[in-house]
């Protein structure tokens, strides 16, 4: 696992004469202490503000990207990664024309690549605003995914994924992959009004660089796509769980 105890602050002591941590039953009853909770928060915090800054990136929604953290080290926690040096962010809140995707190296702070990426065709035109989970629907999904093997089939190269959250469980039955399209790339946009084309569900991506994405991103690593959907968050699995407040405690000030 990825080490991130050095983000901290030395104020904090672990409560016993060898410095070893406690288990993680005990880690889960600390956090039931609200001062300990609203310390751990704070730390976690300090940390994605820090981890945003190093990234030097400002088009990079702070909120999508501190919502990404959140659901990534509560995967990890959940054991759901095989690969947890990579976490990729998607943003519908912004517009097609826009690169709204993120590749992000965690264990370096740094951007690998960002690009622009298709929402599906009934999730709206130049700004994704309806989302489902439905077979047929042909909207995106919001939520978490854990990228999973690579295939080729109808356009060439392309890697399933497999959604983690309420809001995209369906994700493989519907055949929702990423994938490189002649409708998502920049030669697209610029030749139809700054709008790329549509999917039906698919965050679809530029061929240009696509295989390098895929390398960089395939076989069990984080992706996040995020919209400022009241109902999403409502009920978010990883979102919502605390567990990855437990990589954030150096328990309470000595």
């Amino acid at each position: 696992m990825i080490t991130l105890l050095a983000v901290f602050t030395s104020s904090f002591s672990w409560g016993s004469s060898n410095n070893i941590p406690p288990s993680n039953s005990n880690l889960t009853s600390l956090l039931k202490n609200d001062s300990i909770r609203t310390e751990a928060k704070s730390q976690f915090m300090y940390y994605a503000q820090d981890f945003y800054y190093e990234l030097g990136d400002t088009a990079l929604n702070y909120q999508a990207f501190s919502e990404a953290l959140v659901g990534y080290h509560n995967l990890i926690k959940y054991d759901k990664l095989q690969r947890q040096a990579v976490l990729t962010v998607i943003d519908f809140s912004k517009p097609s024309s826009a690169e709204r995707c993120y590749i992000i190296d965690v264990c370096n702070r740094k951007i690998l690549h960002k690009t622009i990426v298709a929402h599906g065709v009934n999730s709206g035109r130049l700004f994704a605003r309806h989302f489902s989970n439905d077979d047929n629907s042909h909207e995106s999904s919001l939520g978490f995914y854990v990228t999973t093997t690579t295939y080729h089939g109808k356009y060439k190269l392309a890697l399933r994924l497999d959604g983690v959250d309420h809001s995209n469980s369906h994700a493989s039955s519907r055949g929702v992959v990423i994938h490189g399209a002649d409708y998502a790339t920049y030669e697209f946009l610029e030749k139809n009004g700054g709008t790329l084309g549509r999917s039906y569900g698919c965050p679809a991506m530029p061929h240009e660089n696509f295989e390098q994405v895929v390398e960089w991103i395939k076989g069990g690593s984080c992706l996040y796509i995020y919209h400022p959907n009241r109902s999403y968050h409502r009920y978010s699995r990883y979102l919502n769980r605390s567990n990855y407040l437990e990589d954030f405690l150096w328990f309470a000030r000595s």
